[in-house]
């Protein structure tokens, strides 16, 4: 296969996957939560969609 042509098929699917991890953890993008034995620490992205 051409050099070219690798290079293509591999951004692809490396394009591919970014999309399939993004669909399967859509729901979480919003909310991050770390815990450190007594520490809780929870962020919230809140945004207002301008129509």
């Amino acid at each position: 296969m051409p050099k070219r042509k690798t290079t293509t098929l591999s951004l692809a699917i490396v394009c591919f996957t970014l999309l399939a991890a993004l669909a399967l953890i859509r729901d979480d993008l919003c909310k991050v939560e770390y815990r450190n034995g007594a520490m809780l620490l929870n962020v919230v992205l809140a945004y207002e969609v301008r129509g």
